[in-house]
C-alpha cells in the first residue's frame, strides 16, 4: 500500500479479499489478492492511533470493525459504516472479538478496558480489577468468558474466567521484561503464549510457572503473536528482526531441534554447579540472565567437548535463564538456584 503498514487480514470466506490499514486508521481493501487496492474510507473520515485496531468478525460474512473514539462496525465489507460503542473520549488502542461469540468485543485504551455482550447494541461497561496500561488483549478461542490482558503494571498478566469480574494475577515466575502480546492455544488446557521484549513465554493448567519458548528467537521485542489452526504453528512478530514460526508448545524445540535435542543441562534446581553436556565439537556461546533480564554469566567455548561445569555458587538464589548459542540455533533454559 505504501507508507507504514499496520493491521491487515485476509478476508475468511473468500481468499481474494485482502483488507490493510496505514498508519492513524488509513483502510484499504483488495479483491484480486493485493494486485491492486482501493481505500475504502475511514468511518466519518476519522484518525485513529498511529496503529488503529481493525478487525473481522469471526463468524458473520463481510462484517469488519474499527476502534477510533468509538467502536465502528460495517456490515457490507467497507462500504458504510455505524458507531456500534459510546465515545470513549480518546482513540482505542485495542480491540478483540470473540471467535465463538462476536457479540462478546473488548476494547481498551491506556489502563481503561471496556467489554459488550451485546455487539454493542448497549453502552459498554468498563471493567476494572487490574494495574497497569494495557499492551495486548486476548480472548479463548472457545470461551468468550475467559480474557487475558498484558499490562504495564507490575503483574503484567491478569486472567479473568469470567468476562473481567473478577482478574488472577499470571505473574508467577516470569522474569522481570515487559509483558506486549499474548494469545490463547485452544488445546484442552488453556495454554497462553506471551510474547514480552525479550522471548516468548509460555503456561497452562498443567504448569505452576512460565516455560521458556524462544529457541532460536533473536532478543528483539516480540509485538503480535498469532496461532494458525491448520497447520498447529504460532507466529511471532518481532521489532525490527522480521518475523518467526514455530510449532505449538507440545513440540518443544520445533526450530532447528536436530542441533540442540542431545544437549543436556544439569542439575536442575542446583546450588553451586551447572553441568552442561552435549555429543558435538562445536563452538558455543553461554550466557545467564537473573530474573530481572542483568547478565550474571558470559562464557564461550571456541570447541566444546562433551562436558562443561559452570560455578554458580556465588549467585543468589532464584529464577534465571541459560541462553546457549551455536552457530546454527540458539536455546533458552529456565535454571532454579537453590
Amino acid at each position: 500500500l505504501g507508507a507504514d503498514g499496520m493491521e491487515t487480514f485476509v478476508d475468511k470466506n473468500n481468499i481474494n479479499i485482502l483488507y490493510g490499514t496505514t498508519q492513524f486508521g488509513g483502510l484499504y481493501k483488495s479483491t484480486n489478492q493485493g494486485a491492486s487496492a482501493f481505500g475504502i474510507g475511514s468511518p466519518e473520515n476519522k484518525s485513529g492511533n498511529w496503529v488503529t485496531p481493525f478487525e473481522q468478525d469471526p463468524i458473520v460474512q463481510n462484517v469488519i470493525y474499527g476502534g477510533y473514539d468509538h467502536v465502528y462496525k460495517s456490515i457490507d465489507g467497507g462500504s458504510n459504516w455505524l458507531a456500534i460503542s459510546q465515545n470513549f473520549g480518546s482513540n482505542l488502542d485495542h480491540l478483540k472479538i470473540a471467535a465463538s461469540d462476536s457479540d462478546v468485543m473488548y476494547t481498551s485504551f491506556g489502563n481503561k478496558l471496556y467489554k459488550t455482550t451485546d455487539g454493542g447494541a448497549t453502552s459498554w461497561t468498563l471493567l476494572s480489577g487490574f494495574a497497569g496500561s494495557i499492551n495486548s488483549i486476548a480472548v479463548h478461542p472457545s470461551n468468550p468468558d475467559m480474557v487475558a490482558i498484558a499490562t504495564t503494571g507490575s503483574q503484567k498478566v491478569y486472567v479473568s474466567t469470567n468476562g473481567g469480574s473478577n482478574w488472577s494475577s499470571y505473574l508467577l515466575d516470569l522474569p522481570g521484561f515487559s509483558a506486549r502480546a499474548l494469545v490463547w492455544e485452544d488445546n484442552g488446557n488453556d495454554g497462553l503464549y506471551l510474547g514480552m521484549n525479550y522471548g516468548v513465554y509460555y503456561t497452562d493448567n498443567t504448569l505452576t510457572g512460565w516455560e521458556p519458548f524462544s529457541n532460536n528467537l533473536p532478543n528483539v521485542i516480540i509485538s503480535e503473536l498469532e496461532i494458525n489452526t491448520v497447520t498447529d504453528e504460532i507466529y511471532a512478530a518481532s521489532y525490527g528482526r522480521g518475523l518467526w514460526k514455530s510449532h505449538l508448545f507440545n513440540d518443544q524445540l520445533s526450530v532447528e531441534e536436530f542441533e540442540l535435542n542431545s544437549l543436556a543441562v544439569f542439575p536442575n534446581p542446583t546450588d553451586s554447579e551447572i553441568n552442561i553436556r552435549w555429543d558435538r565439537n562445536e563452538k558455543l556461546q553461554i550466557r545467564m540472565y537473573d530474573a530481572l533480564g542483568k547478565l550474571v554469566l558470559a562464557t564461550q567455548e571456541d570447541n566444546f567437548t562433551n562436558d562443561l561445569k559452570l560455578n554458580i555458587s556465588t549467585l543468589s538464589g532464584g529464577i534465571y535463564f541459560l541462553r546457549l548459542n551455536t552457530s546454527n540455533a540458539v536455546i533458552t533454559k529456565k535454571i532454579v538456584v537453590n
